[in-house]
Formats: structure tokens, sequence, C-alpha cells
């Protein structure tokens, strides 16, 4: 059967509900919480499988058009296969727990960056600034031959 939602790690629920559910949130839902964790998770290559999923899961209903670009360039460049892209049921399991995983990561880094022991904003905006790295430098691949690489794949 097909996944129709996404898994959140027990061990990190309190800080979903808090960063994206409770009055004093700083993101505008779950769903964007745990997009931003996929993204810091692919950043730090933090690929984190997990056992135990907590809360209610993320309805794929809730990711539009933008999320599901992101987690298709995020799930290419991880495993440089332009396959992970189809529509078959194997395809579309294997990114989505991929991402899953990526954002179990990310939000063990976030935790650890801003959350501990209880989440700082200040601690948020440097973690967010951290990206850049202010030299100017290119990426490692050019988006042809990232592509390239990938369509070797197939």
């Amino acid at each position: 059967m097909a996944k129709t939602s996404m898994r959140k790690n027990a061990e990190y629920e309190n800080y979903f509900q808090e960063l994206g559910n409770s009055p004093n949130k700083i993101f505008d839902s779950m769903k964007d919480v745990f997009m931003f964790a996929a993204a810091v998770g692919y950043k730090y290559n933090e690929n984190v499988p997990f056992q135990k999923a907590g809360g209610e899961n993320i309805a794929l209903r809730f990711f539009d058009d933008d999320d599901n670009k992101i987690i298709d360039l995020i799930a290419l460049a991880v495993t440089q296969q332009i396959d992970i892209l189809l529509s078959g049921e194997e395809y579309v399991d294997k990114k989505l727990k991929l991402i899953e995983n990526l954002a179990n990561g990310g939000m063990g880094v976030m935790v650890n960056a801003f959350c501990k022991p209880v989440i700082d904003t200040s601690e948020l905006y440097k973690f967010v600034e951290s990206f850049e790295d202010g030299s100017g430098n290119k990426p490692k691949v050019d988006i042809a031959s990232f592509l390239q690489g990938a369509m070797g794949s197939l």
C-alpha cells in the first residue's frame, strides 16, 4: 500500500508541536517544520532512520507543489538516480522514506542548535545565517553535470 503521510520520530514530537503547532510557533505548520528539517538533514548529510513514529503523521495532501519539487530535488541529489522521480509505488515509497529519515536527522541537528533546553529564536536566526558562507564559492557540481550523472542511472 502506498504511503499517504509522512512520519515524525516520537523523540522529536514535542519539538514539532512547539515549532509548528503552538501559540508561540515559529513555523506556519508542522509540515513546514518537517520540510525545514528535511532540508537541514540534507545539508548536514544526516540520513537517520527511526523505528517509532510520534504524534499524528503529516498527510501528503498538506504538501503543495513547491514542497514536492523540493522533495524530488533532495531525493535526486541524495540518490543520484533519476528513477527516484518515477511515480510507481516502490519509487515513491523509497523517496518518501528517504525524506522522513533526512527530516529525522535534520531535527536532531535543529534540536542541538537552537532547541535545548528550550527553543531560542535568536539561536535559530544564527543557525540559518550560518548557511551562508560568504565565500562566493560555486556549487561542487553544476546542474547539467548533476542531471547527466543522474541520467546515467537509467
